[in-house]
Formats: C-alpha cells, sequence, structure tokens
C-alpha cells in the first residue's frame, strides 16, 4: 500500500529506497547506489517484491507481509516471513530511508548519507527524557525543517502541518504540545518519532538540571 491511499489520523510506518538508488532485478540482481553498484546474491522472493515497491515511494512492507512488524515489536514476536524480510534488509539498511506518517500525511523520514549508516529504531525507556541537542543543525527557514550534524550519517526530515509540533516535542524531550486548533499529536506518534530521531543520532539525554546534551 502506497502512503497516499491511507486516510485515518494513525501513526504508519513506510520504507523507500534513497532517491539516486536504482533497482536492477534480473540475473545479477543489483542496486546501483551513490557509493557503487551493491550485487544481491540469490535474494529472495520477498526481497525482490519489497525492492520493486520501495523504489516507487514510500510503502508499507506490511503488503509484502502481513503483520510485518513495526519499530516496537519484540523480535520474538516476529513471524518467519518477517523475520526473513527484516533479515535481508539489513544489509541495505544504508540505502533505506524510513519514514513515519498520521493517516495519508508523512510526518518524518530519516535519510541515510553514509555507506556506514545504521537504523535500528527502538522503544524509549519508561521516564526517560531525550531532546534534540543545541548542537543539530535546524535547516529549512521558511520551510520544512531538517535535523542534522555535520558529517552525521542520518538527517531527519519532519514535514507537513504538523512538522512544527513534532520539534517542539523533540526539542522539548518531553510536554503535551497542541496546535492552535487544539489539536495534540497522538502519542504513539510521538512515541516512534523519538525513536526513530535517536536511533539516527539526533536525540540525547537530558543532562542534569536539564541542561543541553552535548
Amino acid at each position: 500500500m502506497r502512503i497516499d491511499r491511507l486516510g485515518a489520523r494513525e501513526l504508519g510506518e513506510f520504507w523507500s529506497l534513497l532517491e539516486d538508488v536504482e533497482y536492477l532485478p534480473g540475473p545479477h540482481t543489483a542496486l546501483r547506489t551513490p557509493w557503487g553498484e551493491l550485487r544481491l546474491e540469490r535474494p529472495g522472493a520477498l526481497l525482490g517484491e519489497a525492492l520493486r515497491r520501495m523504489q516507487l515511494g514510500p510503502v508499507s512492507l506490511g503488503n509484502v507481509v502481513p503483520g510485518f512488524p513495526g519499530y516496537d515489536v519484540p523480535e520474538d514476536e516476529w513471524s518467519e516471513a518477517s523475520r526473513e524480510l527484516l533479515g535481508a534488509l539489513e544489509p541495505l539498511q544504508h540505502v533505506t530511508v524510513r519514514h513515519l506518517a498520521i493517516g495519508a500525511s508523512l510526518l518524518l523520514s530519516v535519510i541515510p548519507l553514509s555507506p556506514r549508516a545504521r537504523f535500528r529504531p527502538a522503544p524509549a525507556a519508561p521516564g526517560s527524557h531525550l531532546r534534540v541537542p543545541s548542537g543539530a543543525v535546524l535547516r529549512g527557514q521558511g520551510r520544512d525543517p531538517v535535523l542534522a550534524y555535520e558529517g552525521g550519517e542520518h538527517r531527519v526530515e519532519l514535514h507537513g502541518p504538523d512538522a512544527p509540533l513534532l520539534l517542539l516535542h523533540l526539542r522539548a524531550g518531553r510536554g503535551d504540545f497542541r496546535s492552535a486548533r487544539g489539536v495534540a499529536l497522538p502519542w504513539s506518534v510521538v512515541r516512534a518519532a523519538r525513536a526513530y530521531t535517536a536511533a539516527a543520532g539526533l536525540l540525547r539525554a537530558v543532562g542534569p538540571q536539564g541542561a543541553d546534551p552535548p
């Protein structure tokens, strides 16, 4: 399922390939990447179908593997098909973009910037206070915010009308922020966004007395 076919204001997790990555199926299946051609030795049918869809844009892998787990599902609850596909995607983290959405509205994208990039989001521990450090670059005045470090392995892009509200959550580390219309972001969305941003290396523990993380 493509992201533009969803409507309800619920959390969605989506996957895509980097825009400048080309999937080359055939007898010698490969990915053409910014860092050279990556050969895929005997890719299974699940991986082939996932890559075909991911090249088209953000997609739900639940349409490749029914019940495909979200970031917060423990590994011992994965199906065998989910385990197979996630294992096959593991070496491709540096060419895979991960997205969060609210219904049909894309909210956050984590984009790899290096062939060394690795991304494994996990739920934050209860009671933890994490926020975007002051050293993170906030780019995009007049457009969607971008979080990044010089030399970092990921950047995080926030999208759409909910981006300013989400940025408040990420910069403050806690709190129940609401829009001018009094509409709060669903907590499941905020929790997922914090997990994704932390896994990208752009959310860190708050220091003593609430000091900015280094």
